[in-house]
């Protein structure tokens, strides 16, 4: 509510007057529910302040929902008993049980890092390649950054992304940090302790990173393939071109709503492939508290009374290591 009423205020329509409620209603929910439905063009109709407004809401909407996930790991984990517990802590390797401020604390670094670096790349872009006075480019990046790693699909251009269909400093920096955010925050954690040893990473990360190449590998051969000779979306552009703009559309199918081509001229067997990857796309960033690896299974087996103020110590610490579960 906070949102709609701001983009109300005649200062966020680009225009004369103001929104109207519904409009403004429609907006602020798709803003902070990251989903990228608009009623109106908001590149044109809502002006500096009420773009300000969205970005605003994006990020919140996008931050409280993955902070939420990982949250509710940590409660899931809590509720169980201590052997349970102990499995969830030694399987994600990611979240220590009832550090929620660390949670937020590292949400907000990554969201931060990914987000900084994607606004970076593509302002130097809109300068370098656009000639786009630094001020304003630095805008467009800012909001495409955020929006796409928080998989909102927001543009601040009418026909989207479709003007920079065959420009990869546009569109790999977007779907790189729209694959990022789509992995789930506890995945990237783990990634960042464990990146160079693939051996230690949980079930959790090894399904979400496979799951992931297949779909995004299986999605772009199928774009390419049906809209291949397409006219009106990949047969007039040159081979690389297609290539990135299906993995482009494979990448935005499945979590986000970013599009280079137009979607209104995709043959229908590629729009039910596309809804086939948007109903299987949702990687849920709560680690699967169910999955055990040998190594889970090793720990959990030890009940004896004389280890619980060591499993309990160990549960500050995220996970028991081999050696601790050989000797036990």
């Amino acid at each position: 509510m906070v949102s709609t009423s701001l983009l109300l205020l005649p200062i966020a329509r680009a225009g004369e007057g103001g929104a109207t409620f519904l409009e403004a209603l429609f907006t602020a929910t798709s803003a902070v529910c990251v989903t990228g439905l608009v009623v109106v063009d908001t590149a044109s109709y809502w002006s500096g302040f009420g773009e300000a407004v969205i970005l605003a809401s994006i990020q919140i909407g996008g931050f409280g929902i993955m902070t939420f996930a990982s949250l509710l790991g940590l409660l899931i984990a809590r509720r169980m008993g201590l052997r349970s517990r102990l499995t969830t802590a030694t399987e994600t390797k990611t979240i220590g049980i009832g550090d929620v401020r660390s949670v937020l604390i590292g949400v907000a670094k990554v969201s931060l890092i990914f987000e900084s670096i994607t606004a970076a790349l593509l302002t130097g872009r809109f300068v370098i390649g656009y000639d786009e006075p630094f001020g304003h480019a630095f805008h467009l990046g800012v909001f495409h950054a955020v929006s796409a790693f928080n998989n909102a699909g927001f543009g601040l251009y009418a026909d989207n992304l479709v003007r920079f269909v065959a420009d990869p400093w546009i569109n790999l920096p977007i779907a790189g940090a729209i694959i990022a955010g789509g992995l789930g925050f506890p995945v990237l954690f783990e990634l960042r302790r464990q990146l160079r040893r693939p051996s230690r990473w949980s079930v959790h990360t090894k399904i979400t990173l496979s799951m992931t190449a297949i779909l995004l590998t299986l999605g772009t051969v199928f774009v390419a393939a049906s809209e291949w000779r397409n006219a009106a979306t990949l047969a007039g552009l040159e081979p690389p071109t297609r290539l990135l703009a299906a993995f482009f559309a494979s990448v935005n199918a499945r979590t986000a709503g970013f599009n280079t081509l137009d979607v209104a001229e995709l043959s229908p067997g590629t729009l039910l492939g596309m809804d086939v990857l948007m109903s299987s796309a949702a990687v849920p960033p709560v680690p699967p508290g169910a999955s055990r690896s040998r190594h889970s299974r090793c720990c959990s087996s030890l009940s004896t009374p004389k280890s619980e103020a060591k499993r309990a110590s160990t549960l500050s610490t995220g996970a028991w290591t081999r050696e601790q579960c050989a000797k036990r």
